[in-house]
Formats: structure tokens, C-alpha cells, sequence
């Protein structure tokens, strides 16, 4: 798999506390206006081995994992990362944030969406961008915490 970034003590990516956050390479979105256009393309990421991405999960003392990109379910990697997941929840007590330009609907395909703590799913669209949304860039997109929409997420403090 290939990662852009690897981020050991993020403060930002998560609503509970510090995260691990990878940044993987790869987007076939190309959503216009995305903050991080320097990860669509997959070639620009260094390649890890999926067990050192294990021992790092496992070594950290962070409570939260953190999948962004590019998309963590970009074709080249979606694999490792579903196997990520579920190592993740056999291995770790800890939270797993996830944001991905496919839907839920289109996640459910290749992987049961309830294990991932909060999946926040849909294009970034920048006609809908609203930086007041907790997770999200844009109003299209919807937060899952286990499988199930969190229609007041703003409302959380």
C-alpha cells in the first residue's frame, strides 16, 4: 500500500482526542476545491508493508486511527486498509475514523460499515462547502458513527 504521510500525534482529525493518521496515496475523485490534492496521485506515495502499518497501530498510544487521503478505499489500497479495519477491531480497543469520497451504499460492497467507529462518506463539493460541519468539508456529506447516520452531529459539543 502506499502512504502520502504517516501523522503520530494528530489533534485535529478525530472528535475523541489525539489520532494516529495515515494520509494514503491515491484519489479518483478529483473533487474540485479538495484540500489535499497532493494525495490523488498513488505514484507519489512511499510503500509500507502492511505489518509495520500493524506495529505501528499497535505501539501507539493514541486511543483514535485515523484513514484519510486521497481515499482510503482507493482501488490500490482498499484491501490492506479493509484488513487495517479489522485488525484494528480484533487487536485494539481504539476508534477508527475513516473519510472516503464513495458513499455508504457503495462501501457496503466491500466491507460491513458498522466496525468503523465513524465513517464519513461523500464527495467533497464545493458549492456545498460549509466549514462550520464537524468531519465534514461539504453539507453533502454524511457521518456514520457504527453503521448508523448521525444526523445531529453539529448539535455535539
Amino acid at each position: 500500500m502506499k502512504i502520502i504521510s504517516i501523522v503520530e500525534n494528530d489533534p485535529i482529525n478525530s472528535m475523541t482526542g489525539f489520532t494516529l493518521t495515515f494520509y494514503f496515496a491515491g484519489c479518483d475523485h478529483y473533487c474540485k476545491g479538495c484540500f489535499s490534492q497532493n494525495t490523488w496521485d498513488y505514484e507519489s506515495g512511499q510503500e509500507y508493508e502492511i505489518e509495520d502499518i500493524k506495529e505501528l497501530i499497535l505501539n501507539s498510544r493514541w486511543k483514535n486511527v485515523t484513514f484519510l487521503g486521497g481515499d482510503p478505499f482507493y482501488f490500490k489500497n482498499r484491501e490492506e486498509v479493509i484488513e487495517l479495519i479489522y485488525f484494528i477491531k480484533k487487536n485494539t480497543s481504539k476508534n477508527i475514523y475513516l473519510w472516503t469520497g464513495y458513499t455508504i451504499e457503495e462501501i457496503q460492497e466491500w466491507i460491513d460499515p458498522s466496525i468503523i467507529d465513524y465513517l464519513i462518506e461523500g464527495r467533497f463539493e464545493i458549492d456545498r462547502k460549509d466549514l462550520r460541519l464537524k468531519l465534514r468539508g461539504s453539507s453533502n456529506q454524511r457521518v456514520f458513527h457504527k453503521g448508523i447516520e448521525m444526523k445531529d452531529i453539529d448539535k455535539i459539543n
